[in-house]
């Protein structure tokens, strides 16, 4: 049904698009879809999706701010434990390694402000890397 829709959306677009003989064919195609709009299927079907959503809505929302709960904490998390091993846990003989085993992250490049972007080249890169 939906693409049944869609496909006659776009042929009706296509058609007073395309179409040359203007306003007459323009008004004719309104009121076929003011006709389709008025049919009680048609108003059936939208008042059932409508109560639908309705229905599901506040479910949705709980599972979205249960999610972004978790986002949250786990961004506190890590910003909180990025913070202590911050603080001199790089091991003395191996450039980047930390004393935890993970990884350096370098900074970024595109948030450095001190970076001029006219420095790059064609490919993105500055030239000094």
């Amino acid at each position: 049904m939906k693409k049944r829709l869609i496909l006659l959306a776009g042929l009706g677009v296509g058609y007073v698009l395309g179409s040359r003989t203007g306003r007459q064919s323009y008004e004719k195609l309104k009121a076929q879809a003011q006709d389709l709009w008025a049919d009680p299927r048609v108003q059936d079907t939208v008042e059932k999706a409508n109560q639908s959503i309705r229905d599901k809505s506040p479910a949705v929302a709980d599972a979205v701010q249960t999610a972004a709960d978790k986002v949250n904490s786990a961004a506190g998390a890590g910003a909180a434990g990025a913070g202590a091993g911050a603080a001199g846990s790089k091991s003395a003989g191996t450039p980047g390694a930390t004393s935890t085993g993970t990884p350096e992250v370098k900074d970024d490049v595109v948030a450095d402000p001190m970076r001029d972007l006219d420095d790059e080249g064609p490919s993105g890169l500055s030239e000094d890397t």
